[in-house]
């Protein structure tokens, strides 16, 4: 049994993630994440049993570090709106530094493995639940302080501006103008019933 002090876990799955992320779950060999982490494969296997229990840690990570990130992100003005808009400029910030196309971690693993296991499809889709309530929260927010039209369908919005982020995200492993995405998100901001001032 590995000795778990000998090495900094965090930092493992961190590794590990990156190895996931650009090759899929399926073509990552543990010869690949032994490389990546610089550890034995009986360390390897010690600390984290199987290349499955491995990713489903590294989903596990992904996902609380991001949530994280998104619930700042979206907390950074009073205004639901702006926080909305800031998102999207972010996340455009975020494909653009993407050079090499890598993509969203999370869906690119919901594409590959949607129908091969279900405890994986279940994490990774609670996830992306997770970044649509935070849009639903902040246009429900939106539409009681006017910014937005009172009937609008909050439920619906916050679908297509995951619907947007979905297509941005697959979008990007094709490593288009970077000036596409602005367009697009403009497009997608622009269909929320703002109400004029």
């Amino acid at each position: 049994m590995a000795r778990l002090a000998e090495f900094d876990r965090s930092d493992v799955l961190n590794k590990a993630m990156e190895v996931f992320w650009r090759t899929g779950y399926t073509a990552t060999s543990i010869t690949d994440l032994v490389r990546a982490t610089n550890l034995k494969p009986g360390s390897l296997y010690g600390a984290f049993n199987s290349k499955r229990s491995l990713f489903l840690e590294v989903i596990d990570n992904y996902a609380n570090r991001s949530l994280t990130r998104i619930s700042e992100c979206m907390e950074q003005s009073d205004s639901a709106v702006e926080s909305i808009t800031h998102f999207f400029s972010q996340l455009c910030q975020d494909i653009e530094c993407d050079t090499i196309g890598k993509g969203c971690l999370m869906v690119n693993t919901l594409l590959e493995m949607a129908t091969e296991d279900d405890e994986i499809r279940t994490k990774v889709t609670e996830y992306l639940s997770s970044i649509e309530h935070y849009f639903y929260l902040r246009l429900e927010q939106a539409r009681l302080q006017g910014e937005i039209e009172a009937d609008a369908d909050c439920d619906s919005l916050a679908k297509m501006l995951m619907t947007g982020i979905w297509g941005l995200r697959v979008m990007s492993t094709t490593r288009p103008d970077i000036t596409i995405y602005s367009g697009i998100t403009s497009y997608l901001l622009s269909a929320l019933p703002v109400v004029k001032r």
